[in-house]
């Protein structure tokens, strides 16, 4: 279980208890036999290769599950790998996501073409910064809202967090029997406001190797 209520003592409070498998400065590494999954198919993406360091994490509630995300560096690509656990903090599988592009509207009009009512953020399926068209996977019919949740950023187990606003949407499109995703995500946090498209692949629970 990676995640529960208690905080160490020298912790900020609001940093949740993770177990000594994830952590900050811990290191995460892409099963070799899991990458071997996605050869051929004729994805956007790959799992990284070799190590990768956790700079930050996370822990957030959404749709009945938790959230825990560790965000690492490799070169000058950055990643988020979200572990997804039921409510009973049982593993149910792993995701990973590349961050593919950041986009800063500059005008108010700008914004509302993301996040107006029938606006890019919601609507049924999305044609992405890399060519290809992914279809919403939240919500039903033409348009959904965005999903707005914050999200807790601990860099450091010690100090105040960083706090996140998302209004966001998953998108993903069938290669095979793969699901390629595209997480597209409106936000607001202390030092801008922008918006992220991060593109990924599903995991399995031992996908990733933790040290």
């Amino acid at each position: 279980m990676f995640f529960s209520k208690r905080s160490e003592p020298d912790n900020h409070p609001a940093y949740p208890h993770f177990s000594l498998d994830l952590r900050i400065g811990a290191i995460l590494a892409v099963d070799v036999a899991e990458a071997l999954r996605f050869e051929g198919l004729g994805l956007t993406i790959a799992p990284p290769q070799g190590e990768l360091l956790v700079e930050a994490l996370s822990s957030t509630a959404l749709f009945g599950l938790t959230l825990v995300r560790a965000y690492a560096k490799q070169g000058e690509d950055a990643y988020l790998f979200q572990f997804n656990q039921d409510g009973a903090g049982a593993l149910l599988d792993v995701s990973f996501f590349r961050l593919l592009q950041e986009i800063r509207p500059a005008t108010a009009a700008d914004w509302g073409l993301w996040l107006n009512a029938g606006g890019l953020i919601g609507g049924k399926d999305l044609n992405a910064p890399n060519g290809q068209t992914y279809l919403r996977q939240w919500g039903d019919g033409d348009y959904a809202p965005p999903v707005a949740v914050e999200e807790l950023i601990f860099a450091d187990p010690k100090a105040p967090p960083r706090l996140v606003a998302h209004q966001m949407h998953l998108y993903a499109r069938e290669v095979g029997e793969e699901n390629e995703n595209m997480l597209v995500s409106a936000d607001t946090e202390p030092e801008a406001a922008l918006v992220r498209a991060w593109i990924g692949l599903d995991l399995t629970p031992y996908g990733v190797k933790v040290y």
